[in-house]
């Protein structure tokens, strides 16, 4: 009699045994699955906003009828100096705002060549930025402002560095970068106005190729 409970109660410890094991990897393999699923989840996310920015990049890159890495490149570099937050980039409001003046501005001087030159030689690459003027921001050859990467580079330091002066002042900051700085706050001095049509052209870039424009002229 007592072996037979002996073994009754060892075959229920047995089962229970099973059974608590049971549960335990069924539990840990529901745990594996979520993870899995979570996994699965963000990869998917992440897919989706690539290929998102990817056709946001290759919508701009026809828009302007330009090269999509050179606009993936201006939109990259928009993105890294808007994280600074500061004042002068408050009229800026996003990086698609700030990636579409930049292109815009490219457009005009460029056209998106890599090769132009201009000003008797002293503007170079996509900007047309003087070499004397990227000069000021570290050492950099005419030659090495055709690199797009380059070019953009110290174009973006000089644009920043232009709002910062104006404080946000997006067409004062166009004026001075075609007219140059001094001559712009000597007109400003004097209580003229720096307008020679320049941020305007920029603006407008926007109906080339049947695009609206960007913002009203000033």
């Amino acid at each position: 009699m007592r072996l037979n409970e002996t073994r009754r109660w060892g075959f229920l410890t047995l089962v229970i045994g099973l059974l608590a094991g049971g549960c335990y990897w069924m539990d840990q393999e529901a745990q594996l699955i979520k993870v899995q699923m979570t996994a699965l989840r963000e990869e998917n996310e992440m897919l989706t906003k690539r290929d998102e920015q990817r056709r946001y990049i290759n919508d701009l890159a026809v828009e302007f009828s330009m090269d999509p890495t050179i606009v993936a490149l201006v939109d990259r570099s928009a993105r890294e100096y808007l994280k600074e937050n500061g004042p002068e980039w408050r009229l800026m409001r996003t990086p698609e705002f700030m990636s579409y003046i930049m292109l815009s501005l490219i457009y005009v001087e460029s056209k998106g060549d890599t090769h132009a030159v201009g000003d008797g030689g002293k503007a170079r690459g996509l900007t047309q930025i003087w070499v004397s003027t990227a000069q000021d921001y570290g050492e950099v050859t005419a030659q090495a402002l055709h690199v797009p990467e380059t070019n953009i580079f110290f174009s973006f330091q000089h644009f920043h560095q232009l709002l910062k002066k104006y404080q946000g002042n997006v067409a004062l900051t166009l004026y001075a970068w075609n007219r140059g700085s001094r001559k712009v706050d000597r007109l400003l001095e004097y209580g003229e106005s720096p307008g020679n049509g320049y941020a305007k052209k920029v603006y407008e870039a926007a109906w080339v190729n049947n695009r609206e424009p960007l913002i009203g002229t000033p």
